[in-house]
């Protein structure tokens, strides 16, 4: 490992900045630095590819312009706009966002960093990527792709996410922005860990702007860096999803609690085996929970559900079972069915069973 010097900052920050003012890409959100359509993209863009952010970003900002707009929207709104997305938190934390600005007498973000770390979901990465981009402060945004570009620079031996290495890293990317412009070399950062200094041995170093800087190239460690903990076992299982119901009767659909996974979206009746269970298995412990004894016809139809630790490859079954309705259930027409805001991969069993 390496200890930068005042050097290094200089040399990164006239490198870099040059760079990206030469290779940045064309994306939607790089055309402003408003405040909060910064914050839209730096929300929409965590655990998200941007090729699939390019065209949900400006669907939101023109349903939902500003923060006094999306304040006035209702959460079904707001959830329907970010279906498809994932970690819908984002979308709940982006709409208290705009509701507690709006009560605290804001019509946009302040360039305040000790106010804006306060609100919903906005952690450090954010909070760096906001204030630095929008405001021109000298404020860290270190996120997966910062800490790989500062891992090679430096090469970096222990865990970045760590307490030392984080801690060198954010004081590295804090030095380098009080030397130039922090809205250009916080999006440099990014653009380079993306496009360039890429993970494992795909990375291009002949490309780099700051290869002469960097010490895992010298080594040859690039490949190497940045060291992690070894990552956590994906848990897969089978499930089984019900559509209950019929186009002439409507279909049974429930919402989810206030908290918690997928919190305030629709669902079908759905439910996660167990770690042998089948898909029969799964369907008959789903109609056991439902008091279900009429036949339930196999549609022939999967997907799979992926979150963070876990992925779940349901089956979907469909009934025509009159049911009581249970707390929090309702009978909606195959139209509104189709409209509700839901999880992308129910939400792709159920179009394909009715319109197919």
């Amino acid at each position: 490992m390496i200890l930068p010097d005042e050097q290094f900052y200089k040399t990164c920050a006239h490198k870099l900045t040059s760079w990206f003012e030469q290779n940045r890409r064309d994306l939607p959100w790089r055309k402003t630095r408003d405040p909060y359509s910064v914050l839209v993209s730096e929300l929409m863009l965590q655990q998200t590819q941007v090729e699939r952010v390019k065209s949900y970003y400006p669907r939101w900002v023109d349903l939902f312009p500003n923060v006094r707009a999306l304040a006035a929207s209702s959460e079904e709104e707001v959830l329907s706009a970010w279906q498809g997305l994932g970690y819908y938190s984002r979308a709940h934390n982006l709409h208290k966002c705009a509701q507690t600005l709006l009560a605290d007498g804001h019509e946009t973000l302040p360039a305040d960093a000790a106010y804006l770390q306060k609100l919903p979901g906005i952690g450090p990465y954010t909070l760096g990527a906001v204030c630095s981009i929008a405001f021109e402060q000298p404020v860290p945004a270190v996120d997966g792709n910062v800490r790989r570009v500062f891992s090679r620079l430096l090469d970096l031996g222990s865990d970045p996410t760590k307490k030392d290495g984080a801690a060198l890293i954010e004081r590295t990317v804090e030095h380098i922005l009080r030397l130039g412009e922090p809205h250009i070399l916080t999006q440099a950062f990014m653009e380079l860990g993306a496009t360039v200094c890429s993970p494992l041995s795909s990375c291009q170093c002949n490309d780099c702007p700051v290869s002469m800087l960097c010490a895992a190239l010298k080594k040859g460690t690039q490949s190497k860096r940045p060291v992690a903990d070894r990552r956590a076992t994906i848990m897969r299982r089978l499930g089984a999803a019900l559509l209950i119901g019929d186009a002439q009767n409507g279909w049974i659909v429930r919402r989810r609690p206030e908290s918690g996974l997928w919190s305030g979206f629709y669902e079908i009746p759905w439910i996660i085996g167990g770690e042998n269970d089948d898909f029969s298995a799964c369907l008959q412990t789903l109609r056991a929970e439902l008091g279900i004894t009429a036949p339930c016809e196999e549609t022939g139809l999967e997907e799979t559900l992926r979150f963070t630790r876990w992925q779940v490859r349901v089956r979907l079954w469909r009934t025509s079972a009159v049911l009581q309705l249970q707390k929090g259930a309702e009978i909606v027409s195959s139209h509104s069915l189709l409209k509700l805001a839901m999880p992308a991969g129910l939400k792709r069993l159920i179009t394909k069973a009715l319109t197919h």
